[in-house]
């Protein structure tokens, strides 16, 4: 008979949740992503996902699928089998050339990237900058007006808790 966790510490709520995230990133589950995310206060969401991108940092092709996840693109697992997923592949290609997410890039809702690193998004190679310049429609906006579309788009994924 086996002693399982005996002696060892057991993963806490947060390590569990970052699990479940991992294995349906892995799996291309939105919908399981979804039953986690859509249930938690922003403040675990943002734990949760940090530590998911952690874990994941290795797995381009995952990151990049979460990335369009987060973005709306991938609302249920039928947006996998398109042909190509935009937001995805941005994201793939600015992370292969060392950006990361949700630090130097931000994926949004509506199918949108916002480079928050612009340092980094500048020293990118020029033909990468030029591919992207021509496959997206690029907005420069002040710090100002950054925060308060990143607040507004806080507010609307808080979960109101009664």
């Amino acid at each position: 008979m086996s002693k399982k966790g005996f002696g060892q510490s057991q993963p806490t709520k947060i390590e569990k949740l970052i699990e479940r995230v991992v294995q349906s990133a892995c799996d291309r589950s939105p919908e399981s992503l979804d039953r986690v995310f859509d249930n938690l206060p922003v403040k675990i969401n943002s734990q949760v996902l940090d530590g998911a991108i952690a874990t994941l940092e290795k797995d381009v092709d995952t990151v990049a699928w979460l990335c369009g996840y987060f973005a709306g693109e991938i609302n249920s697992s039928e947006d996998n089998n398109k042909s190509h997923n935009p937001i995805s592949l941005l994201s793939k290609l600015l992370i292969t050339y060392g950006m990361k997410p949700f630090v130097d890039f931000m994926p949004y809702t509506g199918c949108r990237v916002s480079v928050i690193n612009v340092d980094k998004f500048e020293a990118l190679p020029t033909r990468v900058r030029k591919v992207i310049k021509e496959a997206c429609n690029i907005t420069e906006i002040s710090v100002e007006e950054a925060q308060r579309i990143n607040d507004a788009l806080l507010q609307e994924m808080e979960v109101i808790e009664n």
